[in-house]
């Protein structure tokens, strides 16, 4: 059981590595970032009628490659090995401030428009054993596109089986749609995360009412700092599809942009979602809020109650305590010598009590005090 209560109050997302360069390091320096995986190169050639691949390849075989169909997906996948980022941009011109956002980690979701290629860069959600981010990297010119990931995912894998088995169609259309396809997936890569982020709060919504702990504090927080991190990095991703869709005709034609308009309604889409949850996450915070002050106003009021009965009881208990000499003066508490004295005092204090009491019951103090009582032991 503690097991279980550790992992629903952790962060649904992992901190991956961040990695920035040093300050006032030359612009365009590829510093590889610590831990990060040697990659690995898988090339596809296709066209209208045939599809080559090329699991384990290399940049010079990719570069000799180049023309030989009308496109060339490049994936490369890890950031270990300096030499590549090199050999990269020389072979297919690739510009150094680029390659540099690649290991500058994370980076904000963006288009920039190059001379001859368009670079992009967005984040998506990596299922695994926990949850975890990743950077992807597009680079997009007329017979080529080039993505480089961080570590493997299966994101791109059904956007593979529809190139082979059911893509001719895709096979007929140029790099700009093999994008769009791929940012798709990605994009698509959120809504099974943003199911588990509405069966947390929709949880966290019922366990309300069997009380609030120390653990369903930090559950609610780790939620909304999930739920914080997913809309900044899907805001810039939202961005960065309308640049694709409507201001990169040289390079995306006007059939492509269609398709990305609609990437960019699940982006919208996704926002919307998220900002619901976040709503959720914040009403259930106030609700948590105004029942913790609830029954701090409750626990008030019965200390108020208490200290208001013992008030003139304490009174009538301390005069009769400063035990004045009746020997002295008449004056003098003639009641300390009554034969029932003691007891006409009791008797006094419990009026004195009886008569608050009904005061307070006809003021509707304490049935508001009994009524929330019994709710609360309702709710448990």
């Amino acid at each position: 059981m503690a097991t279980k209560t550790h992992d629903s109050t952790a962060s649904m997302f992992m901190n991956r590595f961040r990695h920035k360069l040093s300050p006032g390091a030359r612009p365009g320096s590829i510093n590889v970032p610590e831990g990060a995986i040697p990659p690995h190169i898988r090339v596809t050639t296709y066209g209208p009628k045939e599809l080559e691949e090329f699991a384990d390849c290399t940049i010079e075989l990719a570069q000799q490659l180049r023309g030989k169909h009308p496109v060339m997906w490049v994936d490369i996948v890890g950031l270990g090995d300096a030499e590549l980022f090199e050999k990269v941009g020389q072979s297919f011109g690739i510009h150094r401030l680029a390659l540099e956002d690649i290991v500058t980690i994370p980076q904000r979701s963006k288009v920039e428009n190059y001379k001859d290629h368009l670079f992009v860069v967005a984040q998506c959600p990596r299922r695994g054993k926990k949850h975890t981010l990743e950077q992807i990297s597009f680079f997009i010119g007329k017979d080529f596109l080039i993505s480089w990931r961080e570590s493997p995912s299966d994101c791109f894998d059904t956007i593979r089986h529809r190139m082979q088995f059911t893509g001719r169609a895709m096979r007929d259309l140029g790099t700009d749609y093999l994008l769009y396809a791929l940012i798709d997936a990605m994009i698509d890569s959120y809504f099974p995360t943003l199911e588990k982020i509405g069966e947390q709060v929709d949880r966290l919504d019922s366990d309300i009412d069997r009380g609030v702990s120390r653990a369903y504090i930090a559950r609610l927080h780790s939620l909304r700092h999930d739920v914080r991190l997913l809309r900044r990095i899907v805001w810039p991703l939202r961005e960065a599809v309308d640049t694709l869709a409507n201001r990169s005709e040289w390079l995306v034609n006007k059939e492509t942009s269609i398709y990305l308009r609609d990437c960019h309604d699940h982006t919208v889409q996704i926002l919307d979602t998220l900002e619901n949850h976040r709503d959720a996450c914040s009403d259930l915070r106030d609700f948590h809020a105004s029942e913790v002050n609830n029954r701090m106003n409750e626990i008030m009021k019965v200390l108020t109650v208490i200290s208001t009965l013992f008030m003139p009881l304490s009174f009538v208990a301390g005069g009769y305590g400063m035990n004045f000499n009746t020997q002295v003066s008449r004056w003098n508490m003639p009641e300390l010598n009554w034969w029932l004295g003691y007891p006409t005092v009791l008797l006094v204090m419990i009026s004195i009590a009886a008569g608050q009491i009904m005061f307070f019951r006809k003021k509707g103090w304490l049935s508001n005090f009994a009524s929330s009582n019994n709710h609360g032991k309702r709710s448990e």
